[in-house]
């Protein structure tokens, strides 16, 4: 049974007239984050790197109403969407109504109303005000953190093979060179990238949606205030990575890409950047793995110590509903 709203009714021309949807560019930086900064981030999702790199060309759009950030999702593949209602902390709002005016406008137009994404602290706030609502955990989008210092160190024995990586590649390459990433090294990164991708079997959407996050990424650090760091092999660049300072205590990895053919050159930059470029902070969050078998086994095999846990939240009950998570 879908649930109706308890609260006024909203007519469609009201809803869109009132959520004015705009894109998410440079811009915006500054609206977005004082919304989800002073919530002391720990999900990836609420990066406005991440919001920006991947909501290009009208994938993403943001709305504010009366204190209220929404934001919109429209990927190929994938149902329209938003993620959570996010309140300007500290401001009197009827989180209700932003909840149901997420709900009504997806209705209105056509779509499964969905809320997706939906980090812990938000899935209990809509989960007290609208309890009759139905919540799924979706795992393919869990955020995977570790202990910065175990990352760097690389210690235990569940780690043990993570070592011999690196010591086999600094047998090879003892002369190899760790440098921050600068404008120099942007397009040897991007070359880099083309060369990862054109060994993929097949060229998706998803990969073209990267290929675009990536050169994003790359271009733009500055503004969006991301770090990087490049390992380059007698002069050759064999592997790059870019983050950004997620919270006071985590650090969040976006992109981390390297030579296949060269052993050890992926955990050689993820402990190299971590050693050089994430003092300070306790955590480090590596994103999810989208259900993709070789990521999820590469990502637990770091050992996290905890996940970002993340749900969907509807009208009703989804759960053997085909189709619904755009696959």
């Amino acid at each position: 049974m879908e649930l109706g709203l308890e609260i006024k009714p909203i007519q469609q021309q009201e809803i869109k007239k009132k959520l004015k949807f705009k894109p998410i560019d440079l811009s915006s930086k500054s609206i977005i984050e004082s919304y989800t900064k002073p919530w002391n981030l720990g999900c990836s999702d609420l990066s406005f790197a991440n919001l920006f790199i991947w909501g290009i060309n009208g994938k993403m759009e943001y709305a504010q109403l009366d204190n209220v950030l929404y934001i919109k999702l429209d990927f190929e593949k994938v149902p329209v969407h938003f993620w959570a209602p996010i309140p300007k902390l500290g401001a009197n709002v009827n989180y209700r109504e932003a909840v149901y005016t997420a709900l009504d406008y997806m209705k209105n137009i056509g779509a499964e109303p969905t809320i997706r994404s939906v980090w812990t602290p938000f899935k209990d706030k809509i989960l007290k005000c609208c309890p009759e609502l139905f919540v799924q955990p979706t795992e393919i989008a869990w955020d995977y953190v570790y202990e910065r210092e175990i990352l760097a160190t690389l210690k235990g024995k569940k780690l043990h093979g993570k070592r011999n990586h690196i010591n086999k590649f600094l047998s090879k390459y003892p002369d190899y060179e760790y440098a921050v990433l600068d404008d120099s090294m942007i397009e040897e990164c991007i070359a880099l990238y083309e060369d990862w991708s054109d060994q993929k079997d097949e060229h998706s959407v998803e990969l073209s949606d990267e290929r675009t996050s990536v050169m994003l990424a790359l271009r733009h650090r500055k503004a969006l205030g991301l770090t990087g760091g490049c390992i380059f092999v007698k002069g050759e660049l064999v592997a790059f990575t870019v983050g950004e300072r997620l919270s006071n205590t985590m650090q969040l990895i976006h992109i981390e890409k390297a030579k296949t053919d060269i052993e050890g050159a992926y955990p050689m930059i993820n402990q190299q950047y971590i050693l050089h470029e994430c003092q300070g902070v306790e955590l480090i969050n590596r994103e999810e793995d989208m259900g993709i078998e070789g990521m999820r086994k590469a990502k637990r095999s770091y050992q996290p110590i905890k996940m970002i846990e993340k749900y969907l939240i509807s009208t009703r009950d989804l759960t053997d509903v085909k189709g619904i998570w755009g696959k």
